[in-house]
């Protein structure tokens, strides 16, 4: 995830960007425009790259593969799998808006695993995607899948929500109904599109759990058992976010980027867990033996420097997704990032010195490589307006360069587009602005040291670099106490100095490369970071272009108990197969295919060659009960493509 940029993989919408202010946003799709900061990035999620790593394997064998399932790149996503029947979401390429054939579900049968066979295609609703989520359980003898929907085009009317099917009989599956938040309401929408979802078994009842991608309130809960026993739509019984959760807030990655991402739900030790993907907060950890009523237990912290590349006081954080070991001991936890490079900002004296995050404007003149540094000084708002309430246009008493004497003018966001900003810098004679982060994108200091690098609002000549900066930055630079409520500083008895005053100096230098996302090996009952683990190359400068997205992405265990080992879709890197333990994580097996693999979702199943369908030979008699299965294969959805099974044949698989 590009967590310190503003072209990001996929803007996060309007409520969110506007209220949180992040400089990582949501990895959705959006489009629309801010009326304050300027137009929003029309991008996706799980951008593209060109080039992969080299073909390669160790301990995986090929099993077989259904690789026609779209013939658009990036048209598949996630994959869940239940009862030998595969299910591959496409994706948002697969638009009909966008020219691909429809948006929904692949169904693929995986008896016989060495030729898949697709037999069905669950549609999605109009107008919508599905990605992130796919999930199937067991419930009064009928099997239930629930999807994720996201919006193809949001200019246009969408239900969007979460989709419930029956997939008891997987050719022959029938749609539940479709649910979802409706508060606060949205123009074109019925429900709030959702990013991920899962569904669990509790008591006796079926719940689902939601990402919210339009509430800060973006942990859903809903009980879906009125749908499945046909006496009532879905019931949203619980909604939560991180103010909700005070033992979650204050320890976030750079750019204090906070959101729920995607969630795990495990019974341990008779109580019902739910784990938090929550970005840069990192893994959240609820009880939900109550699911109307979760308890905060405790929350992994993103630890100073950053343990694999030592150099950076400011983790990058971007927790994507997590995953327990069978036995309730470990979880494991993915770090998604798309950029293995930030801008690395700092001020370089007075009492406040020392690193701090920031971003650089992807529509401004790029920072020269050597960096910048100087002098800085408050300019305001830099809006063409009054916004002050002296009768005077705010440009027009910004300082110029040469009566300064300053290098870099320093804005607070808000009041007028980003670029109205840059521009007043321009005209006043500086090459370098840099724009602080608002109040209201605090979450009135929730989130000092968030920052936003907005899109471009509107046209003219840039000459000028520009960087976004916290809140709380921009009050350390004037030496003055951070706050954050409204007025703003640029306004009438706003909480920052005088137009006009200096303040320390600077720097600034772009691209500086900090590695790709990696894995996080935690204690499952405190969520205290035991190891660490990434591809070699992911920390390696030369492997920063040119070989595509070496980023992981999702983790599954397997699910055997005593087998500790975990399977990572790692795109462009392939599949990873890692074993984990007191010892910490130790790759163990990989595959690349020749022409490169670019996996999003992976899988594994527990078979048996001799029992379990679902293994090359298929069935030979039936499975006894408490029999352990002897083997596990491993799903994984190419977005390019469909899917492919492996077989792991190496250490740990016992």
């Amino acid at each position: 995830m590009r967590s310190t940029l503003v072209t990001l993989c996929g803007a996060l919408f309007l409520f969110l960007a506007g209220a949180i202010g992040t400089a990582g946003a949501h990895p959705l799709q959006y489009h629309g425009s801010d009326p304050v900061d300027g137009p929003a990035d029309d991008d996706h999620q799980h951008g593209e790259a060109d080039g992969h790593l080299p073909p390669s394997s160790s301990n995986v064998d090929l099993v077989g593969k259904l690789d026609t399932l779209t013939n658009i790149p990036g048209g598949i996503a996630d994959v869940g799998a239940h009862n030998n029947h595969a299910y591959l979401n496409a994706f948002w390429p697969e638009c009909l808006s966008r020219g691909g054939t429809g948006t929904g579900v692949h169904v693929v049968d995986i008896s016989k695993a060495e030729s898949p066979t697709k037999v069905n295609f669950l549609p999605a609703e109009s107008n919508s995607y599905v990605g992130e989520g796919v999930h199937v359980i067991d419930f009064n003898d009928r099997d239930i899948l629930v999807h994720n929907n996201e919006t193809c085009d949001s200019s246009q009317p969408v239900v969007s929500g979460f989709s419930v099917w029956d997939v008891t009989a997987p050719a022959a599956a029938f749609k539940l109904g479709q649910f979802g938040d409706t508060t606060p309401a949205v123009a074109r929408q019925t429900y709030h599109t959702t990013h991920s979802v899962q569904a669990f078994v509790w008591q006796n009842r079926a719940y689902a759990v939601a990402v919210d991608n339009q509430d800060l309130k973006d942990v859903d809960i809903f009980d879906i058992t009125p749908v499945l026993t046909s006496v009532g739509p879905a019931t949203l019984v619980w909604e939560g976010g991180l103010e909700d959760w005070p033992g979650a807030q204050g320890s976030y990655a750079n750019g204090d980027t906070v959101f729920h991402h995607d969630m795990q739900q495990k019974v341990v030790d008779g109580h019902n867990l739910l784990l938090v993907s929550y970005w840069d907060a990192g893994q959240v950890l609820l009880n939900i033996d109550n699911p109307a009523a979760p308890v905060f237990v405790t929350d992994s912290d993103y630890s100073s420097p950053d343990p694999l590349m030592p150099a950076f006081q400011i983790p990058e954080g971007n927790s994507h997704q997590s995953y327990w070991d069978q036995d309730g001991d470990y979880v494991l936890s993915t770090d998604e990032d798309f950029s293995p490079t930030r801008t690395l900002c700092q001020i370089t004296s007075g009492p406040n010195a020392g690193d701090t995050a920031c971003g650089e404007f992807p529509w401004t003149v790029p920072l020269p490589p050597s960096g910048v540094e100087g002098q800085t000084i408050w300019g305001g708002s830099g809006c063409e307006e009054d916004l002050n309430g002296n009768g005077v246009s705010d440009r027009s008493e910004v300082p110029s360069q040469l009566s300064s004497s300053a290098d870099i003018v320093v804005f607070s966001r808000g009041g007028c587009f980003f670029s109205k900003k840059v521009e007043s810098g321009q005209l006043a004679g500086y090459s370098i602005v840099a724009i602080g982060q608002s109040h209201a994108g605090t979450r009135n200091g929730l989130l000092p040291d968030s920052f936003l690098c907005g899109a471009q609002g509107h046209a003219f000549v840039v000459t000028a670099s520009a960087v976004c900066i916290g809140h709380r930055a921009m009050h350390l630079l004037f030496g003055d106490p951070p706050a954050y409520s409204p007025p703003e500083g640029y306004a009438a008895g706003g909480d920052m100095p005088a137009i006009g005053t200096l303040g320390a100096s600077f720097s600034a230098t772009g691209n500086v490369f900090d590695g790709w996302g990696y894995v996080h090996l935690h204690d499952a009952a405190t969520l205290a970071e035991l190891d660490t683990y990434a591809i070699p190359e992911a920390l390696d400068p030369a492997y920063a272009s040119g070989f595509g997205n070496l980023t992981v992405h999702e983790v599954k265990t397997d699910s055997r108990p005593g087998v500790d080992l975990a399977y990572f879709s790692y795109y462009d890197a392939g599949l990873r197969v890692a074993s984990f333990g007191p010892g910490g994580i130790t790759e163990v097996g990989h595959y690349i295919a020749d022409g490169g693999n670019d996996f999003w979702g992976v899988f594994p199943i527990p078979v048996d060659k001799n029992i379990n369908p679902g293994h090359p030979g298929g069935a030979k008699k039936k499975p006894k009960p408490g029999k352990q299965p002897k083997d596990t294969l491993i799903l994984m959805s190419d977005r390019d493509s469909g899917l492919w099974i492996f077989n792991y044949t190496g250490p740990g698989d016992d």
